[in-house]
């Protein structure tokens, strides 16, 4: 690669961005950077359908049971689960959002599902909240007999570990949405360190798909999924 190229490619990704991976250990400006780079971002490109389907899985899981439990011939209210839990400030303006723009694309004739499926993963991340297991200052509270309905496969994790390591995959799929990098920088110090934390990450994606859904999981790996993750992360290491 000549000095030509490799500044353009510097510009077109930008400087500080692909600078980043100077942490691991490489020249600034140097092709070792660009290669670094770029292997990293074929590894993480493997996160995408796990992330995507665990969010699917999530949002379908939650939104069935609740609908069932809160719906208004069950409550005698005449509002929506979704307008009805104590949810923070941050769930109920993402709710305001997501009824925006399914009315702006069906107007106000738009169904639940056109609604729901407008939410962000972080919304139902935070369904896992303690507000909604609490039964003294919750009358809507659901945890207690809705856990093993939503996560089936959870083997025995209960809903604070569910919910911190739920948080921290949003966490992961914001910065990859953004392109940012996801192994950590402390930690992370060498290009090896690197792809070994992208592996470890990796495969608590992997766990959690498993808690909402197990079939969806064991059809993913029959897929190839985690064999295909694998290969990448060995071709990268050179294994």
């Amino acid at each position: 690669m000549t000095e030509e190229e490799m500044q353009v490619i510097f510009n077109n990704v930008s400087i500080p961005r692909i600078s980043t991976y100077t942490h691991l250990g490489f020249d600034e400006g140097s092709e070792e950077l660009i290669e670094a780079y770029f292997s990293i971002q074929e590894i993480s490109s493997h996160f995408f359908v796990p992330i995507q389907i665990l969010e699917i899985c999530l949002r379908n899981s939650i939104s069935s049971a609740l609908s069932k439990r809160f719906s208004p011939s069950v409550t005698g209210v005449e509002r929506e689960w979704y307008e009805l839990l104590p949810f923070s400030e941050t769930s109920r303006a993402m709710v305001a959002t997501a009824k925006k723009k399914a009315e702006e694309k069906y107007g106000e004739d738009f169904t639940e599902d056109d609604l729901i499926s407008r939410l962000m993963f972080g919304f139902w991340v935070y369904c896992l909240e303690p507000i909604h297991a609490d039964n003294k200052k919750n009358p809507y509270h659901f945890w207690q007999y809705e856990i093993d309905n939503i996560f089936p496969g959870r083997k025995g994790n209960n809903l604070a570990t569910m919910f911190q390591v739920l948080r921290n995959i949003n966490t992961k799929r914001n910065r990859l949405y953004h392109h940012e990098p996801i192994w950590k920088k402390k930690r992370a110090n060498s290009f090896n360190k690197a792809v070994r934390s992208l592996k470890r990450e990796y495969y608590v994606v992997n766990d959690a798909l498993g808690w909402t859904s197990p079939v969806k999981q064991r059809y993913m790996e029959s897929l190839g999924y985690v064999d295909r993750f694998e290969e990448c992360c060995r071709k990268h290491l050179g294994e």
